[in-house]
Formats: C-alpha cells, structure tokens, sequence
C-alpha cells in the first residue's frame, strides 16, 4: 500500500515539473479593483502522460470586471504565450509589509512600515517554448499599456525590492553581478 501511494506520489510530481512547464499562475479576485484574473491553459493536441506535448502552458489571463461584465485579454487571443509568472500588490499590512498576488517567494526587503498606496501594475513573466530567454512585462490592473520591461536568460535570478521599489536581476557566471529596473 505505502509503495503504491510513493509511486503515484512521485509520478504525479513528475508530470508536474515535466518539460519544465509547470507555473503557479493563479485565478483569483484583487480586492482593491474588484478585478477576476483567471489563466487560460493551452493544451497541445498530442502526446502523452511522459511526452513534453503533453504539459500545459498558461497561455493569457482573462481579465474580468464584475461591476462592468467586461472581460479582456491580457495578450493578443491569437498567439499561445507561456506564462511562467503573474502577480501584483494587493494589500498593506502592518505586520507583514505589501502583499502580493500569488506566490511571494520573490518578494524581499519587504519593510512593515511601509507608507505608499498600491501599484496598479501587473508583473508578468513569459517564455518561449524553446528559448533560454524570458522576457518580464508591466501593465496596469485593467491590462493596459502593457509593454517589455526587460529580457533577461532563464538561469538569472530575480526578485522585487520593496523597500527601494526595484526589481533586481542577479547573473553569476564568474562574477556576480546585479541589474535593476523600476518597480
């Protein structure tokens, strides 16, 4: 019984990570906007449960406005993006600093008693299927003015300094170095 749970365990994780396609894009609301986000998969046709075909990608996030029932695209319908990465600020605690949209394992230099109002910006990571490039993205909430901030090789480590309001890029090859941009 208990190699038989390990076994669908492992098999499981494996189809996750498989193709490294695997993102944590979430669906969910922002509480300051009222705005739904909600990631629309692409699932090739073929292959199978061990084939790389067979990974789903995050291909655009519908945008949806409740007040308004308008929804939108965030990228063009027609293309098949893979989004490795999407969030945004979406509350200030006094205990915790800024809080963000999905996972926050990027987030760092994260003071509690930070005084400003929220960014109504979009934070998105795309890839292309078989490119060491990522390219980092803005827009607004609504998906608006949405433009490339940045390129940068899968292997660079980033991550978003609250407290100077940067979003820093770290290259180690025989040196270290580091590259921000505005957050």
């Amino acid at each position: 019984m208990k190699k038989s749970l390990f076994l669908a365990f492992l098999l499981f994780s494996f189809n996750l990570n498989a193709g490294g396609y695997y993102q944590s894009v979430n669906q969910g609301y922002d509480a300051e906007t009222g705005l739904f986000f909600y990631p629309i998969k692409h699932k090739p046709d073929s292959g199978g449960m061990f084939s790389s075909k067979s990974n789903t990608r995050i291909k655009n996030i519908l945008i949806f406005d409740p007040k308004t029932e308008k929804q939108s695209y965030l990228f063009e319908r027609n293309k098949v993006w893979d989004i490795k990465h999407f969030s945004f600020e979406t509350s200030v605690s006094k205990s915790n600093g800024i809080q963000f949209f999905g996972s926050s394992y990027n987030i760092l230099n994260n003071p509690i008693a930070i005084k400003r109002k929220l960014k109504d910006q979009l934070l998105i990571i795309t890839g292309e299927k078989d490119s060491e490039e990522l390219t980092m993205w803005y827009a607004t909430k609504q998906g608006q003015n949405l433009k490339v901030v940045h390129r940068f090789h899968k292997s660079v480590k980033w991550h978003i300094d609250l407290k100077n309001s940067k979003v820093r890029f770290i290259t180690h090859k025989k040196e270290v170095s580091f590259k921000s941009i505005e957050w």
